[in-house]
């Protein structure tokens, strides 16, 4: 009868659950064992998607991505574990069903793990239906051994914190067995462009997250693959294929080649390869948005800012024909938070163009100077209006860089908010980099009141630093 009194329904406390039903109920408890048994109380599940942080300080975690709520409010580096996929328990039959090579290749759990983990860092909507980086690889794989160890070498140094740590080998493998198959099929990149063009690139925007090196001859050879393609006659500028190979290329030019040699870089406003951007710079791209257009003006800036760096003579009308593209390019206003990233991108490109070529004619050196502040402060703006937990924040690092160099000492919360902002851009690529971004804005920061408004642009390349935010 007392254990139906005492019975509750809400609150599993050993306090108040009921004796033990069972023979022994009622006996007296023995004076030799004051605790009489009391059944073990039902631990609460863990949960599996909490982060590193709250595991290890043993307190709940919201959950959220890319950042949890406890580590926003402690400053401090958040490691969440991946987001939920629809395609999580499906994701091994998938890549079975679609892994048909023939060349002795097995199915290996490094691509799982790139699908889950790493393929949503290299795109604007992760889950978009056409993200080119993602399932549909499974497709390309077959025509390119290429491009299948690429993903596998980025999935190995993604696995363990790339190139600032010291278990790389199964990366580094998968990179010598890449380029290999890649000399092989430089010879049939008209046959599988596609799979040609993505190891090629993939290759090259992941060698300075990996090994020490920026890139560039993958640059290099990626524009010899699409000179190749567009003279071919059968091959449309417009064509979906050379939609996104375009895409990939511009953007990738935009982010790395003012770290290319002027004397090896290659002009992107006249030939093939300009008629091909105008073609293409209205349609969505899963990288560029439809920011193709902005991103062929900036990538322009940064080939003759590099000039101009190297010593060469200024030219004031070049100058300003870049200033006035940049001024006059119109962004699409359809989806907001691409709207935002393409203003700060158009800022990023006025900034640097200001600070390393100098005052435009008829400027003097402080109206130069309150026009970049201008600049800076409404690309701020910009930046800090898109979420934390929006996908569209990968995107954020070279214009943030750019912008938060601006910010003043009397604004110390705008520069915690940067800190948060690279901090969560970690937690979301894994990318030791967006840490060094911090380290490298104390310093310029600590500059600024000297009067030494060098860009960081030319400051890594002068260190010969390598700095790979995209």
């Amino acid at each position: 009868m007392v254990s139906k009194v005492w019975r509750v329904r809400f609150a599993p406390s050993s306090k108040n659950q009921p004796l033990p039903a069972d023979s022994s109920a009622g006996k007296t408890p023995s004076i030799a064992s004051p605790h009489p048994e009391i059944p073990a109380l039902r631990r609460q599940a863990k949960s599996k998607a909490a982060c590193q942080e709250c595991k290890l300080r043993r307190v709940k975690c919201d959950e959220r991505y890319p950042v949890c709520g406890h580590c926003e409010r402690r400053g401090a580096v958040c490691k969440p574990a991946p987001p939920k996929s629809i395609w999580k328990l499906e994701m091994p039959l998938l890549i079975q069903q679609a892994f048909t090579k023939d060349d002795g290749t097995s199915y290996s759990m490094l691509l799982q793990y790139y699908f889950e983990r790493v393929c949503h860092i290299m795109v604007l909507d992760p889950e978009h239906s056409h993200n080119p980086l993602s399932l549909p690889l499974l497709h390309l794989f077959n025509q390119s051994s290429a491009l299948l160890h690429v993903v596998q070498s980025i999935a190995a140094a993604h696995k363990n914190g790339f190139r600032h740590s010291d278990n790389l080998t199964e990366c580094l493998v998968e990179r010598k067995h890449a380029l290999v198959y890649m000399q092989q099929e430089l010879f049939q990149a008209r046959k599988h462009p596609v799979a040609t063009f993505l190891a090629i690139f993939l290759l090259g925007i992941s060698s300075p997250w990996i090994e020490e090196s920026m890139g560039l001859e993958h640059l290099i050879g990626a524009r010899d693959v699409i000179d190749l393609l567009l003279n071919d006659p059968a091959i449309h500028p417009s064509d979906p294929t050379m939609q996104l190979i375009i895409g990939l290329y511009i953007w990738w030019e935009m982010a790395s080649s003012f770290s290319l040699n002027h004397t090896r870089q290659r002009p992107l406003d006249a030939g093939v390869i300009y008629e091909a951007v105008q073609a293409n710079q209205q349609q969505y791209h899963p990288l560029a948005g439809y920011s193709l257009g902005l991103f062929h003006i900036v990538a322009n800036l940064n080939h003759y800012c590099r000039r101009i760096v190297d010593g060469e003579v200024h030219d004031h009308r070049v100058e300003a024909s870049l200033e006035e593209q940049l001024l006059s390019w119109i962004p699409n206003q359809e989806n907001e938070l691409s709207f935002l990233l393409s203003d700060a991108y158009r800022q990023h490109g006025l900034i640097q163009l200001h600070r390393i070529c100098g005052p435009s004619e008829g400027q003097s050196e402080q109206e130069n100077e309150d026009l970049i502040q201008q600049r800076a402060a409404e690309a701020m703006n910009s930046l800090l209006q898109i979420p934390l937990t929006s996908s569209y924040l990968n995107f954020q690092p070279i214009p943030l860089l750019s912008a938060a160099s601006e910010i003043p000492a009397d604004n110390p919360k705008q520069r915690q908010e940067v800190r948060s902002r690279f901090k969560a851009l970690y937690s979301l690529n894994n990318l030791p980099v967006m840490l060094d971004a911090i380290d490298l804005l104390e310093e310029i920061w600590e500059l600024r009141p000297l009067g030494i408004t060098t860009p960081w642009l030319v400051i890594v390349h002068e260190r010969g630093q390598m700095f790979p935010l995209a």
